[in-house]
């Protein structure tokens, strides 16, 4: 728990430092996040460049081509590059609505995904697939994703089950099915690192004691890009002061 803490609490500087505090910080699991079907949290927009995996980078740019003079992409433009080796990190969600909320169900998932969630996905809808907790923190990002018609990145510090901390990249890009007007569509792509190399992928994202803060930004392509400082790079259990 101590070496989760330290990284966690780094990795919070540091993207105060190095993303200019446009990040959303998400409340702790069990509050609430929603009203009568109305999204309450607020999402700073960001230019793509804050997106730091270059494949997730191409993603939101091919997303971005794609929808043209729409507000969103057909999802039968939608092909992940297999020279990238995408496929593997990738999931196709089939956005689910009523009772007044928003239901994921998973219709492709890559075999690296299914490692990182720990569970069979294909078939069943996303929340299902976490511990409560989890799915309760991360469904404010997928559902910015889908009200905003915007791609969401998402940063999530977690460990493997040796106790190596990674962290958890996400992004989350809104398909329509018709028109390019209605998000019916979630692609969602992860990408894990750590900085202390080897680590193992397998659930990642399950048998968490406890639930790790999320960070999310929505990427707006209409964004400025803004010049963002140096900082050095961030190993687990820095100690990190601020003057």
């Amino acid at each position: 728990d101590s070496v989760l803490k330290n990284f966690e609490s780094g990795l919070r500087v540091l993207l105060k430092t190095f993303f200019l505090s446009s990040w959303c910080w998400l409340p702790p699991a069990g509050q609430t996040a929603f009203q009568a079907g109305r999204v309450l949290m607020q999402f700073q927009k960001v230019h793509v460049s804050i997106v730091r995996s270059i494949r997730q980078v191409s993603l939101v740019r091919d997303w971005q081509r794609a929808r043209g003079e729409n507000s969103i992409p057909r999802i039968a433009d939608f092909v992940p590059n297999e020279r990238a080796g995408d496929a593997v990190d990738i999931l196709i969600n089939e956005v689910h609505r009523g009772g007044g909320r928003l239901s994921y169900l998973c219709q492709v998932a890559g075999d690296r995904a299914v490692q990182v969630f720990g569970e069979a996905l294909q078939a069943r809808f996303l929340h299902e697939c976490l511990d409560a907790p989890m799915a309760r923190a991360v469904q404010p990002i997928w559902d910015a994703c889908i009200h905003n018609r915007l791609p969401v990145y998402s940063i999530v510090p977690v460990m493997d089950p040796d106790g190596v901390p990674v962290t958890l990249e996400q992004i989350f890009l809104p398909y329509g099915r018709r028109d390019g007007t209605e998000a019916d569509v979630m692609v969602a792509a992860l990408h894990a690192w750590s900085t202390e190399g080897r680590f193992a992928h397998r659930g990642l994202l399950r048998n968490i004691a406890k639930t790790p803060l999320h960070w999310a930004v929505l990427v707006d392509p209409s964004m400025a890009n803004a010049a963002r400082p140096t900082v050095p790079p961030l190993h687990a259990g820095d100690e990190i002061v601020l003057d």
